[in-house]
């Protein structure tokens, strides 16, 4: 009888491992500190989904300076936030995320500062993170486009956070120096095109200690699988 127990509790420790791989597997699965986010059911997360939603929104529009040069990851969950109905400085977000001189990382040993932050702050949405590789694939950029109009439309309406790692000579996003490399938290509100263009905010707009903020709007759009490129080898949480 023991051996029969032994050997049933293995075949579920073998099912559990079997289910755990493919959901890691699958397209744009989630990789938070709390486990994959199932979102059958609960978000429109396919592409023919988009057919039934409208070919463009917008969120509210709630750009806001960041106070320090560190403070990208702070704006952001501000940002956010208020589109989401709380209000939330950049100073109770930067001590919720320990943000750093350096700012705020994609993760750290705790978990992933921006999406941990923004779930303990509302309760719309179950924020995850999702990681985009280096060379991100066709189907990487669907998915990305698919995440977006599935949040953009979500439950009164769902931003999402970026985060960007431009490198000289590659995409940036608008008004950033091409020359220079830069990683850099925005929010992402809105998009046009059944989701084949992204529109964002960004804060660094009337930052006063970023030398370059004149050259940067509070507001801008970029073709999506540019956006994607931008995020390769960090990624966005939605």
């Amino acid at each position: 009888m023991l051996s029969r127990l032994r050997a049933a509790r293995l075949s579920a420790v073998i099912l559990l491992f079997m289910l755990i791989g493919w959901l890691a597997a699958a397209p744009g699965a989630a990789l938070a500190g709390t486990g994959a986010r199932e979102v059958a059911g609960a978000k429109c997360a396919t592409r023919s989904c988009r057919a039934g939603l409208p070919a463009a929104r917008s969120l509210k529009a709630t750009q806001q300076p960041q106070i320090a040069s560190n403070y990208c990851g702070p704006a952001t969950v501000s940002e956010m936030l208020r589109q989401l109905g709380a209000k939330v400085s950049q100073s109770t977000a930067a001590r919720e995320m320990k943000t750093t001189r350096s700012g705020t990382g994609w993760s750290d040993s705790a978990g992933y500062p921006v999406p941990d932050a923004l779930n303990a702050d509302q309760r719309r949405n179950a924020y995850v993170a999702v990681a985009v590789p280096w060379s991100p694939s066709s189907a990487q950029v669907r998915t990305y486009e698919n995440d977006l109009v599935a949040d953009v439309n979500y439950d009164g309406g769902v931003p999402l956070a970026g985060d960007a790692y431009e490198v000289p000579d590659g995409p940036h996003l608008a008004g950033h120096p091409e020359n220079q490399e830069i990683f850099h938290w925005f929010d992402i509100r809105g998009y046009q095109n059944s989701g084949a263009t992204t529109e964002y905010e960004d804060s660094v707009h009337g930052a006063p200690s970023i030398g370059w903020s004149a050259t940067v709007p509070a507001y801008s759009s970029l073709a999506s699988r540019t956006v994607v490129m931008i995020l390769a080898a960090r990624g966005y949480d939605w």
